[in-house]
């Protein structure tokens, strides 16, 4: 194994190093700033390309992935330490609370009713949320995009699922 990264010292270069980092930045923001992997694929890609690159032989390029797998595994293992025990940031977690005082509750049948109206509190594309009376509730519309502020009425209620429609108004 000696020999592995005997072979290796002299092949490093300013390139590889930046792409090593680069790679380790980019899997570090897909941490913070979750999205669809973009930049943890990236990275995780950067890291394998560069450490194939590098290598001398097929052998040393799979013990050098090995090497990486641990490496990331351990980095991940501490950020999720230090982000538990509040020294990073918390920005994964829901902060915000839905509470009665808020308006939000529990919707049974009995709460709202077929043919009750209400307002649209947000765009229903097709879910949101909507106002009957002091009840804020989570809707969906019948498949229409509705714009927040429209007037909606209940066109049919099962267990917790609201179905909403515009309510048309006399001239249309």
């Amino acid at each position: 194994m000696g020999e592995i990264f005997a072979a290796i010292g002299g092949n490093i270069g300013a390139v590889h190093i930046v792409l090593f980092a680069l790679g380790i930045i980019c899997m570090v923001i897909e941490m913070f700033e979750p999205g669809i992997g973009i930049f943890g694929a990236a990275g995780l890609i950067i890291m394998v390309i560069d450490i194939f690159v590098l290598a001398e032989n097929v052998v040393q390029g799979f013990v050098l992935f090995a090497l990486l797998a641990l490496l990331v595994t351990v980095l991940f293992v501490i950020m999720m330490v230090l982000t538990s025990y509040g020294i990073i940031p918390k920005k994964l977690v829901l902060t915000d609370s839905t509470e009665n005082r808020k308006g939000y509750t529990a919707v049974t049948e009995s709460d709202v009713k077929e043919g009750d109206e209400g307002t649209a509190l947000t765009q229903l594309r097709p879910a949101g949320k909507a106002r009957f009376g002091e009840k804020t509730v989570d809707v969906v519309s019948d498949g229409e995009f509705i714009e927040s502020g429209t007037k909606v009425t209940v066109i049919s209620v099962v267990g917790n699922k609201m179905t909403v429609k515009t309510v048309k108004s006399e001239t249309e």
